[in-house]
C-alpha cells in the first residue's frame, strides 16, 4: 500500500513539472502571438502602400518604351514554376504543419520548384518523400521577420535572375480567431503592372528618373509581400501552438485531479488499515 502511494506521489509531482513546462510555453506562445497581431495591419499597410506607389511610379512610363515592365521577373515564363513554402520553426502545433506540408505538395507540377521557409516544413517534406529544393528557418520573434523576408527576396531575384525561376506563389497560415490557422495560396510572381495600375491625375513628384525608380519600386514591393506573408505565418504557427498547449493544460489538470483522487484513497485505505492494526495488536495484549 505505502508502496503504491508513493508511486502515485511521485507521478503526480512528475505531472506537476509537466504543467509548469507547459505553462510557460503557452505563455510564451501568447506573448508572441499577440506581438505579431500588433504588427500585421503595419506589414499589410506598408505592403498596400508601396504597391500604390508603385501603380503610380508605373504610370510615368510610356507604355510600349524599351523600360515598360509588363511583368516581373523578365524570364516569366521560361523558368519553372516555384512554391515558396512558409512552415512553423518548431513542433507543438498539431495538425498545422502538416496541413501546410500536405498543401504545398497538392497539385504541384512535376519540375516545379519547392523552397521551404521553416525548420519544421522543410522535415516534413522530407518525410514526405520530396525534400525542398531551398530552406532557410524561420523567424521565431517578430523582431527578425523583416530579415527572413529579405534572404528570401534575395533568393529569388538570383533564381528569377538566371531564369530559374519563372511564376513564384507563396502559401502560408493566416491565424483566425476561434478557429484552426487558414491556410492561404497567393500568386506572388510575376508581377502584372499594367492591370495594378492606378495612377492619379496629379502625377508624384520624384527624385530619380522613372526607368529607375520602378526597379527599385518593385523590389521593394516583393519584400514587402513576402515579409507580410512571414508574419502571417509567424502568427498563425504561435495561434496552432497557442491551441495545442491549452488543450494539453486541461489534459494534465485532469490527470492530476484524478491522481489526486487515486492519492486521498490509497491515504484513507492506509489510515484505515493501521487503525485496524492498531486495534487488533490492541485487542491481543489486553489481559484475558
Amino acid at each position: 500500500m505505502a508502496e503504491r502511494l508513493a508511486e502515485v506521489e511521485a507521478r503526480r509531482a512528475s505531472v506537476e513539472e509537466l504543467r509548469a513546462v507547459t505553462d510557460a510555453m503557452r505563455s510564451l506562445a501568447a506573448v508572441r502571438l499577440q506581438q505579431a497581431l500588433a504588427v500585421i495591419g503595419g506589414t499589410r499597410a506598408y505592403a498596400r502602400v508601396i504597391g500604390g506607389a508603385l501603380a503610380q511610379a508605373v504610370g510615368l512610363l510610356a507604355q510600349g518604351s524599351d523600360h515598360w515592365p509588363a511583368c516581373w521577373p523578365a524570364q516569366s515564363g521560361r523558368g519553372r514554376a516555384a512554391t515558396v513554402l512558409f512552415a512553423p520553426e518548431h513542433g507543438f502545433v498539431g495538425a498545422f504543419a502538416e496541413r501546410l506540408a500536405d498543401a504545398a505538395l497538392e497539385g504541384m507540377p512535376p519540375r516545379g520548384v519547392l523552397w521551404a521557409v521553416g525548420s519544421r516544413g522543410a522535415a516534413l517534406l522530407e518525410e514526405r518523400g520530396r525534400p525542398p529544393d531551398w530552406s532557410i528557418p524561420m523567424a521565431t520573434h517578430t523582431d527578425a521577420v523583416t530579415a527572413t523576408g529579405r534572404r528570401i527576396a534575395e533568393a529569388l531575384y538570383r533564381a528569377a535572375a538566371d531564369g530559374t525561376l519563372g511564376t513564384v506563389e507563396v502559401l502560408y497560415g493566416r491565424s483566425a480567431q476561434g478557429g484552426a490557422p487558414e491556410v492561404m495560396r497567393e500568386a506572388l510572381l510575376p508581377l502584372d503592372l499594367v492591370r495594378g495600375h492606378a495612377g492619379g491625375a496629379v502625377p508624384p513628384l520624384t527624385n530619380l528618373p522613372p526607368a529607375d525608380l520602378v526597379p527599385r519600386m518593385v523590389d521593394e514591393y516583393v519584400f514587402a509581400l513576402l515579409a507580410h506573408a512571414a508574419m502571417e505565418s509567424f502568427a498563425a504557427e504561435n495561434a496552432a501552438r497557442l491551441s495545442v498547449l491549452m488543450a494539453a493544460r486541461q489534459n494534465i489538470d485532469a490527470t492530476l485531479d484524478e491522481l489526486t483522487g487515486v492519492m486521498r484513497r490509497l491515504r484513507q485505505e492506509q489510515i484505515t488499515t493501521e487503525l485496524i492494526e492498531l486495534a487488533t495488536g490492541a485487542e491481543a495484549l489486553r489481559p484475558e
